[in-house]
């Protein structure tokens, strides 16, 4: 028994920094760049609020990511052992310090946009006569040169306080 939990032991040590992501600590206005890609946040709107009797700050935050590399960045599914699931998060962006109270987030997650590619294939119609039809298939996603994805979310976070916020970043593998 003891062999078997060290093995799984060794086995979790080497494993675990491979599915690990990378995570930045932001400012608002300063984004993280990474391979090209900018990872930030911007302020819109902050107000004081009360809830049951306790003064809160109520922040809109609108996180984006913006391709800066010179080139579009593809994302190819591809299967792993936890299966082929959010192929489309570029980033996932976490407030901190807030407090989720109002039914308000504590975070965002961008997500890249379908990228389809047409197929031929021919097929016998009604009349039994062969024709050639075109159907788009997904093949992956896409970020666009230049492109920015932005997403919204409200976080109340205590008195006094501004958002503390952390990108973390899903690798882009090159192709």
């Amino acid at each position: 028994m003891i062999r078997f939990l060290n093995a799984c032991l060794f086995v979790l040590a080497i494993c675990c920094p491979v599915f690990a992501q990378q995570a930045y600590d932001l400012e608002a206005g300063k984004p993280a760049q990474f391979n090209g890609i900018d990872y930030g946040f911007e302020i819109k709107n902050e107000r004081h609020i009360k809830i049951s009797g306790e003064p809160f700050m109520r922040y809109e935050l609108t996180v984006y990511v913006t391709n800066k590399s010179n080139c579009t960045k593809l994302f190819l599914p591809r299967q792993t052992v936890f299966g082929q699931e959010n192929f489309n998060e570029l980033a996932a962006f976490d407030c901190l310090n807030a407090n989720g109270k109002r039914l308000t987030a504590k975070g965002s997650k961008i997500l890249a946009k379908p990228f389809t590619v047409p197929y031929q294939q021919k097929v016998k119609n009604a009349e039994g006569k062969e024709v050639t039809t075109t159907t788009n298939i997904q093949a992956g996603y896409i970020l666009h040169n230049g492109e920015s994805v932005t997403n919204m979310f409200v976080a109340i976070v205590p008195d006094g306080e501004r958002p503390v916020v952390k990108v973390r970043i899903r690798e882009i593998t090159e192709l």
